[in-house]
């Protein structure tokens, strides 16, 4: 297993950064990267029942010298990660979720040819000519479902129809030994969902999820590319919002 406690900063120039494993291998990250995090607004699309954002002033120049500010969100809100705690009793907060579960090579891979928004993602729609770009064990696996694209205008209908993965699905990904997998809906559960099994499917093998990434992903369909995904350190919390961002490798 990759230990990115481990990392050892081997080169720099004015291009790129390069980075030695453990396992001796040496990646090359270059220094041009991609946001692909949603904005955090007070009026944005919201998942049906969690909290709307609030940014209320505590102080303000005039008055105080300085500006500060109160954020109200849930700790879902927008790009974020699935901590165990989500759906597992006893399961590790987003303070103990190791880091580097979010942090590593990923390939992009488009399902909104296959599946159309609000219907689920099955194992068979994850075998693609992309797929055979991820041959190490521990890489991430992002899904473009198109469903972004909707979320950017703000069309209200996907509040309760995205796309989402079935149970075969994320059995899929264990198998496939990916440590990560991230999508551009609200979550990778279906809506109303009685069990959550997706979810407990993934979270149990420690597998990561990251949810709502931005309508951006779609530039990088077919690409492997490498991820840097930093939730925020959140004593024992279920979640947390997360800056998601890509960086190309350089051969």
């Amino acid at each position: 297993m990759v230990s990115y406690d481990s990392i050892k900063k081997k080169a720099e120039n004015n291009n790129d950064v390069s980075y030695d494993y453990n396992n001796n291998s040496t990646i090359t990250i270059s220094r041009r990267f991609y946001d692909i995090t949603n904005l955090i607004t007070p009026d944005m699309l919201i998942y049906p029942g969690d909290p709307q954002p609030e940014f209320i002033p505590v102080a303000t120049l005039q008055k105080d010298k300085v500006n500060v500010t109160r954020i109200t969100i849930g700790s879902h809100t927008g790009t974020h990660i699935d901590a165990q705690k989500h759906f597992i009793d006893n399961g590790l907060g987003v303070d103990k979720e190791p880091l580097n579960k979010f942090i590593g090579e990923v390939v992009i891979l488009d399902i909104s040819k296959k599946v159309g928004i609000g219907q689920g993602i099955k194992d068979y729609d994850l075998d693609d000519s992309s797929i055979s770009k991820i041959g190490m064990r521990n890489d991430i696996l992002l899904l473009y479902t198109g469903t972004s694209d909707k979320w950017r205008i703000k069309d209200e209908s996907i509040k309760n129809n995205f796309t989402y993965l079935e149970p075969s699905a994320a059995q899929w990904i264990v198998d496939h030994n990916i440590k990560c997998v991230g999508i551009d809906t609200f979550s990778i559960e279906k809506y109303g969902f009685k069990e959550g099994l997706a979810h407990k499917k993934l979270l149990s093998n420690r597998v990561g999820i990251i949810e709502n990434l931005s309508s951006n992903l779609k530039k990088f369909i077919g690409k492997r590319m490498f991820l840097v995904c930093l939730p925020l350190l959140l004593e024992d919390i279920d979640g947390s919002p997360a800056r998601t961002i890509l960086f190309d490798l350089e051969s």
